[in-house]
């Protein structure tokens, strides 16, 4: 279902110069201690247009340059960082999106990857489709070929003509039963940190955990909500009209919610340990011009 076209790639100019390429044009990490987490292997995970949920930030940013190479595709991205270190700043996300001018088509897929001090890993990915009038494949088509990609679906809604299917798997990519708990509104529903970070909070990730320094209650309430664990994947396909069977829209959300709980949780802990660390620095500090000389 891609476009055969060729693209120019627009990063913005401030992300090539001071995040994301260093003098020999290699993506840089945040510098801060990775913590320990589950394994995951992305080859058993979902994936789209091979770039699998888990894949680790630079082969997944590979990837997207090959997919959208210079011509009619631009691929741009954002970056954040910690507010209270002196930790340089990291990819947050990745988009590339096809712009031939066809009429009435667009293609685009968005990466978002985890928060430091881990590893960074993709943990969301979408991929929305738009045919051009004399391209749209059959709808049967479509959902054959996402079952032959993904397994059978867990659930899946009534047409109305809108249809949405959606599959729920553990970190080993193994089916999971349909369940009260799932959702699949939790397919794209990640947490991640705020594009630039979070002036208003320097210690905090989010407001998924309120409370800094961390506590197992917050972490408690946080995982309460069943979009904190799982992988999820949803697709939803919109007719050309409710009596002609071709797709208009394929629209696809997957995400490794486990693995950025986990990720977001490890950023909040190194956030903790940081103010800790700089307040005793200051109080040391304050001590020392306290103390009158004798």
């Amino acid at each position: 279902m891609r476009h055969p076209a060729r693209s120019t790639i627009s990063f913005l100019a401030f992300l090539i110069a001071a995040v994301f390429f260093g003098s020999h044009g290699a993506l840089m990490q945040a510098q801060t201690p990775a913590s320990p987490g589950v394994a995951v292997d992305p080859s058993r995970l979902p994936d789209v247009e091979g770039i699998h949920l888990g894949m680790p930030v630079e082969q997944a940013s590979a990837i997207m340059k090959s997919l959208f190479p210079a011509g009619t595709h631009t691929l741009t991205a954002t970056a954040s960082k910690f507010m209270n270190t002196s930790d340089k700043p990291w990819i947050t996300s990745m988009t590339g999106t096809l712009n031939n001018g066809c009429t009435g088509c667009s293609e685009q897929v968005i990466l978002k990857f985890s928060i430091p001090p881990n590893p960074q890993q993709v943990i969301a990915i979408q991929r929305a489709l738009v045919f051009e009038a004399n391209k749209q494949p059959p709808m049967d088509a479509t959902i054959a070929g996402l079952r032959k990609k993904y397994g059978a679906e867990t659930s899946k809604s009534v047409p109305d003509p809108v249809q949405t299917f959606a599959w729920f798997f553990d970190e080993q990519g193994q089916h999971l039963a349909s369940n009260p708990q799932f959702a699949p509104g939790c397919a794209g529903g990640v947490l991640g940190p705020p594009p630039g970070g979070e002036p208003a909070h320097p210690n905090a990730v989010g407001s998924a955990l309120p409370t800094s320094p961390i506590t197992p209650s917050a972490i408690a309430a946080m995982m309460r909500d069943p979009c904190r664990a799982h992988v999820y994947v949803s697709a939803r396909i919109s007719p050309s009209s409710p009596t002609l069977p071709l797709v208009h829209i394929l629209d696809i959300h997957m995400s490794e919610n486990a693995l950025d709980t986990r990720d977001m949780i490890a950023a909040q802990q190194y956030l903790d340990g940081a103010a800790a660390g700089k307040k005793q620095q200051e109080l040391k500090k304050a001590q020392q011009q306290a103390a009158p000389k004798l």
